[in-house]
């Protein structure tokens, strides 16, 4: 038995009547005696429609429901999930910081006995050897060991690279995010993997060529199309004294890291000028907006003494003509009425 759609729509003209048995299935019934079955009354122009059943997707049309559902939770609520966990995992930082350079004494001792006190009431075990960055992770993240491991060494990572609280979430980002960090293990990415990560940018950008006298440079096949490293003096001219060039893997590694290291610290410095900017500018609207309420308030004339006097006469003579016309309307209707009775 199919189920049916009714169209219908609400007038004031002869109608049909379309009636339901008791168990809500709609029956061919034209008998007069099913008075007590609800029914639906429905217009000349009613139509009843039976619904049809929604066509499946077909494979590759729930793979493209699925990939887009999935574009959908990463663009909106994981990006959004990710913004809150870097948020809570700054003040995890921040704490960490306070707890061991904050330059007063106790405040450092109080933290750190809340920790501890925080850990007892929670029943955390640690190993003797476990960072305390790792014991405030799993206060604030719970006991999961995965991802308290990951947290702590993308912290301990931050940490090494002397990465300030406020920075926090652009390193993490920047890096690839905490699973990405984490694979570098607890100690600052290694030069291999710094330079991995700008090589092809290196390798793609050119400044110049530079021709060595064959005396002192040999060529060498085996180097061909690949990367050397040269020490240069800088000249006050502008120019760049040549005085070695190394051909060495780990050289080069060196190197590229080094650019790495330089390239994230001039990131960092740039995001951190955007935000004291940023900081700076609400500041400022502050104590504009400030300002200009003082002198408002300062230019507002206030009244005089003799001023008030007046607007209180004013008033009080204001108040006299009201009462004396309410006085005089009264006196109006009351003759009014005794003329009515006479």
């Amino acid at each position: 038995m199919q189920n049916v759609l009714i169209s219908a729509t609400a007038v004031p003209t002869a109608s049909t009547t379309i009636s339901f048995a008791d168990n809500a299935v709609v029956k061919n019934d034209t008998s007069t005696t099913s008075k007590s079955k609800p029914s639906i009354k429905l217009d000349a122009r009613s139509k009843v429609i039976v619904a049809k059943p929604t066509a499946a997707l077909t494979p590759i049309g729930r793979l493209q429901s699925m990939e887009q559902a999935n574009h959908n939770w990463e663009v909106t609520e994981l990006a959004a999930s990710n913004k809150r966990k870097y948020a809570i995992m700054t003040d995890v930082y921040a704490y960490y910081q306070i707890m061991k350079c904050d330059p007063n004494k106790e405040t450092r001792a109080q933290y750190a006995s809340a920790l501890e006190k925080f850990i007892e009431q929670r029943k955390y075990v640690f190993s003797p050897s476990s960072h305390d960055m790792t014991r405030v992770v799993k206060c604030v993240f719970g006991a999961d060991r995965r991802r308290v491991s990951a947290y702590s060494i993308a912290l301990r990572e931050a940490l090494n690279q002397k990465v300030s609280a406020k920075d926090l979430v652009d390193f993490i980002e920047q890096n690839g995010g905490v699973e990405q960090i984490r694979l570098g293990g607890t100690k600052p990415l290694s030069a291999k993997v710094r330079a991995g990560k700008v090589k092809d940018e290196v390798v793609g950008s050119e400044l110049g060529v530079i021709k060595f006298d064959s005396r002192f440079v040999r060529a060498d096949a085996d180097w061909a199309d690949k990367q050397v490293v040269i020490v240069a003096t800088y000249l006050p001219t502008g120019e760049f004294q040549a005085n070695a060039v190394i051909r060495h893997d780990s050289a080069v590694n060196a190197a590229l890291a080094a650019y790495y290291s330089q390239q994230q610290a001039a990131a960092r410095e740039v995001a951190k000028a955007e935000r004291d900017a940023e900081e700076q500018r609400a500041t400022d609207l502050k104590k504009s907006a400030a300002k200009t309420k003082a002198a408002v308030s300062k230019n507002t004339a206030k009244p005089t003494k003799q001023q008030k006097q007046e607007s209180q006469a004013a008033k009080v003579t204001a108040e006299k003509a009201q009462a004396k016309r309410i006085a005089a309307n009264k006196a109006h209707a009351n003759s009014l009425f005794e003329e009515a009775l006479a």
